[in-house]
């Protein structure tokens, strides 16, 4: 059979080819399948490469395979994400899946994942009950697992890594997970040794500065950035009616009305995000909305 690994490898570092030779060691005789997004990442930003450009590297580091994940799940929250990329191991037979995680407990995924899923009800209506209060979708739904089973998920990896295993248990996927403990968290500046995060690295990267010590990827300039797109995004948000504008895709509750108010405001990209993000609606939310928008993905 074979061991599935879901990534953006925005950019290919030295931490995944750890992972990739720990998996080589761990299933010796199994074959290593990276299912991965294309162009455009969860955040609705640009990968700092092609996908044909990251998946040469991946295969050179030793996997046996590289599959693109589709748009319409790569950019999506943490929960669409996952159920998308999930089915898609289902599809191809995979069955192991290892991803990275800050507290490396399996077992805990798992047991909050069998809690949800025999007690989805509860955990729907508690659900509700947040977002009622206003709250956005990711923190409604801690708050929701936090009161139904006493663990809160808040890091970015094992909020998810949860998902995975709730998409694999929802779905009674013949699929086991496995974890493997981060060595850097997720946004962190501080580097480890040759370990450096991929947030990191693209800051590096966009000042054209040496990424070698941390990962085998070359830049001979400085790749596009979605920020770069932001007067054609603003001139979209003005030339089009709100009546338009609401038939985007994650489009609700009126968000057209603040867009159109906002991009009036917001002299960039950051600009923008920052006052069209609130409580309610994340930045990585805006910043899918914006991609949507700039390339007409309607409902």
């Amino acid at each position: 059979m074979a061991i599935g690994i879901i990534a953006e490898y925005n950019p290919f570092h030295n931490g995944h080819i750890y992972m990739i030779n720990y998996i080589k060691n761990k299933f010796p005789n199994e074959e290593i399948i990276v299912f991965m997004s294309g162009k455009y990442t969860q955040r609705g930003e640009i990968a700092v490469a092609s996908f044909e450009t990251r998946k040469k590297y991946v295969l050179e580091a030793g996997v046996s395979k590289v599959y693109e994940l589709p748009f319409e799940t790569s950019t999506q929250a943490a929960h669409i994400f996952a159920q998308g990329a999930i089915k898609m191991l289902y599809e191809y037979n995979v069955d192991k899946l290892i991803f990275g995680s800050e507290t490396n407990d399996i077992d805990l995924f798992y047991k909050i994942a069998n809690t949800l899923k025999n007690n989805e009800q509860e955990y729907n209506l508690k659900l509700k009950e947040f977002l009622k209060q206003g709250l956005g979708f990711p923190n409604a739904s801690s708050l929701a697992l936090k009161s139904l089973v006493g663990y809160e998920i808040v890091m970015p990896n094992d909020i998810l890594g949860l998902e995975y295993v709730k998409a694999i248990v929802n779905n009674n996927y013949n699929i086991q997970a496995y974890c493997l403990k981060r060595t850097i968290n997720f946004h962190s500046e501080f580097t480890l040794e040759n370990f450096a995060s991929a947030s990191y690295l693209r800051t590096l990267i966009y000042k054209s500065e040496d990424i070698s010590k941390y990962s085998p990827m070359i830049f001979e300039t400085i790749p596009d950035r979605i920020e770069n797109y932001y007067e054609e995004f603003k001139q979209k948000v003005i030339s089009t009616s709100k009546e338009e504008l609401a038939k985007i895709s994650l489009i609700s509750e009126g968000l057209e009305n603040r867009f159109k108010k906002i991009v009036l405001e917001a002299q960039d990209y950051d600009s923008f995000v920052n006052k069209a993000n609130s409580k309610r609606y994340t930045s990585s939310r805006i910043k899918r909305i914006m991609l949507y928008i700039l390339l007409d993905i309607k409902k």
